[in-house]
């Protein structure tokens, strides 16, 4: 597997636990937080749907399904908690 991806970020004054939702950096684009808890839920109903969907013949759908699979990797990677900790 690569190595782990974790972008820290400070949250000076918060509650110590960032809510899944919306979130922007300065001036960049929005992007969309997901919550670790509710990343492996989504990482299994992922892998679940990809299974039962198997190859497609649409294009379209099979790009998507691709993309839901990288997702469902990243979280794996980079999100599940293992016992050898944040690097």
């Amino acid at each position: 597997m690569n190595k782990r991806l974790i972008t820290r970020v400070p949250f000076p004054g918060g509650s110590g636990q960032t809510p899944t939702g919306a979130m922007q950096f300065e001036g960049d684009w929005p992007g969309l937080f997901i919550r670790g808890d509710a990343a492996i839920d989504l990482m299994c109903k992922i892998r679940a749907l990809v299974e039962r969907l198997g190859k497609q013949e649409d294009p379209v759908v099979g790009l998507a399904l691709m993309r839901l699979q990288q997702i469902a990797d990243l979280i794996e990677r980079d999100v599940v908690v293992r016992r050898e900790g944040p690097t």
